[in-house]
């Protein structure tokens, strides 16, 4: 009797675990309604990749949404100020400016492409885009990812002390920041490295490119 009890007792639905299945559906359903998950874009890997230096994907991110404040965009919102780039003072203020048609941003870029031989694309999207598979050596194209984002980092930070400080650097000062930054954050990457037969670690490969 106490088993067929048991029994019985195990095949009846809980009306309150029910009901809160139906609330929980519900308020998915509202959720997804209200925040649609889009596609994923066609450059994610080349922002959101192992390895990153998160501060630096962040600025990356924003960047290729076209959501930076730049000159550009901030006279078209009504500010009214100079609209020549901060680093050559010959050319309007654009993201396609900064990133990289300047010839001081362009000298920090090209430091970095030039010594993997490598040609980038020159219009800003189609370069990112160009760093989801920029070459087929897997070290070196993190090393290229980290590079980007680390540049365009840089240069919107001095292009900021510039604006706001009046104050300046050369592109080589800004080459060596990057070349720090990045050699230091190569380091865990190494250690963490599961390196099989004629395969070297980041930090190998960054020392035979850039030291």
């Amino acid at each position: 009797m106490e088993m067929q009890m048991e029994i019985g007792i195990g095949y009846n639905a809980d009306p309150i675990l029910e009901r809160n299945k139906e609330i929980d559906l519900e308020a998915t359903a509202t959720w997804l309604h209200l925040n649609p998950i889009g596609e994923r874009v066609d450059w994610f890997k080349a922002i959101w990749f192992k390895g990153k230096i998160p501060k630096h994907a962040f600025i990356a991110w924003v960047n290729m949404r076209h959501r930076l404040h730049t000159k550009d965009r901030m006279i078209s919102w009504g500010f009214i100020f100079p609209p020549l780039c901060l680093f050559c003072n010959t050319h309007d203020e654009t993201r396609q400016h900064l990133f990289f048609d300047c010839e001081f941003a362009r000298e920090v870029w090209i430091y970095f492409t030039s010594r993997v031989h490598v040609f980038p694309p020159l219009l800003f999207e189609d370069g990112i885009r160009w760093l989801k598979n920029p070459c087929q050596d897997k070290n070196v194209t993190t090393i290229l990812r980290l590079s980007h984002h680390a540049s365009v980092y840089t240069i919107w930070k001095e292009r900021n002390a510039r604006l706001h400080d009046s104050a300046s650097r050369p592109a080589a000062a800004l080459i060596l920041e990057i070349k720090s930054v990045i050699r230091c954050h190569l380091d865990p990457l190494s250690r963490a490295q599961r390196l099989g037969p004629n395969r070297i670690s980041f930090l190998a490969t960054w020392f035979g490119l850039f030291d």
